[in-house]
């Protein structure tokens, strides 16, 4: 089994209430940078199974673009209409719960998305409303993923703050949200949310932004955090890591397995936004993600390693024998 676990749609009831035309391409901008780019291959779901089939894949997690700063009552849109197309295509489609964690609401919009609608995970961004992850306020989250026992799969901000020299350029999508992901990562764990709570299990996407290369300088200097109360490997070694973000990039995948354990990575595309040529320069389109998957069985990997990361161990993370 081939799963994709980061797989984006919009649903197109909420792109016509936040005003965007939908067969159209478009960017939308916050503060005067981009911040996403809209094209109509996020609301076509017959499309993208049609995508799916052409490149293998199985099964798909799928999360919202509008969804990760998104007030209740759109998470609450989208959280219905995944769980509908959930319900519609059994076994090859689930969803992740959106919901803004930190408002009255919040927490009961995940229990809900989780309990009643089926869905079977949550997705937050690596920054949520500019807190970074191992704020207090994030306790309570954290406490009801362990308690509903599904995993927290964390997208990269899509407008990270904090980074002013990214401004330009386009700079904040193409390397801000990297970066935001490694300290995403590094906070967790110098955090102590990992040593707090025992059970959550957290995805992060794009290979913690490449963290992999950075991993042995902050294993080294980990004793200057001043917090920690296992060794920084440790915990390193209870995150998850998708492999979307790269376009099939075959030098991040190799650098991520010098420091990332090959079970703990999780294959991912960041289709439609990746392998369609809707928003790169690439051209690896959808066979591209069929060249991807057998690279990833050329690795030189131990025996049933290869399988774990195309899907079974996210078959497990999903429950999608459910």
């Amino acid at each position: 089994m081939i799963v994709d676990v980061q797989h984006h749609c919009v649903p197109p009831e909420l792109a016509l209430r936040r005003g965007f035309a939908l067969g159209e391409q478009q960017i939308l901008v916050e503060g005067g940078a981009p911040k996403f780019t809209l094209h109509p291959k996020l609301y076509d779901i017959d499309g993208q199974l049609r995508d799916m089939d052409t490149a293998g894949i199985d099964a798909a997690a799928l999360s919202c673009n509008l969804g990760w700063d998104a007030p209740l009552a759109d998470c609450i849109l989208i959280n219905n209409w995944l769980a509908e197309v959930q319900q519609a295509h059994p076994g090859r489609l689930v969803g992740l719960a959106h919901a803004p964690v930190l408002e009255d609401g919040g927490l009961a919009e995940v229990e809900r998305a989780v309990k009643d609608l089926g869905l079977r995970g949550i997705t937050i961004a690596s920054q949520v409303d500019g807190l970074p992850l191992d704020s207090p306020r994030l306790a309570p989250l954290y406490r009801k993923a362990c308690e509903l026992d599904v995993a927290v799969f964390v997208h990269p901000a899509m407008a990270p703050r904090g980074y002013a020299f990214l401004r330009e350029y386009d700079l904040a999508r193409i390397l801000g949200r990297e970066l935001d992901l490694q300290v995403a990562v590094t906070r967790l764990i110098a955090g102590g949310v990992l040593e707090e709570f025992n059970a959550l299990t957290i995805v992060v996407a794009h290979l913690g932004g490449g963290i992999a290369a950075v991993k042995e300088r902050l294993a080294a200097k980990a004793g200057r955090f001043g917090t920690l109360r296992r060794a920084f490997g440790e915990s390193f070694d209870r995150l998850y890591f998708d492999m979307a973000g790269f376009e099939g990039g075959e030098g991040a995948v190799r650098c991520a397995l010098t420091g990332i354990r090959p079970e703990r990575l999780l294959f991912a595309t960041d289709y439609p936004q990746d392998f369609t040529g809707a928003t790169t320069q690439t051209g690896a389109g959808v066979p591209g993600i069929a060249e991807y998957v057998r690279f990833v069985k050329s690795l030189p990997l131990p025996d049933g390693a290869g399988e774990a990361i195309l899907g079974a161990t996210a078959a497990g993370l999903l429950d999608l024998a459910a």
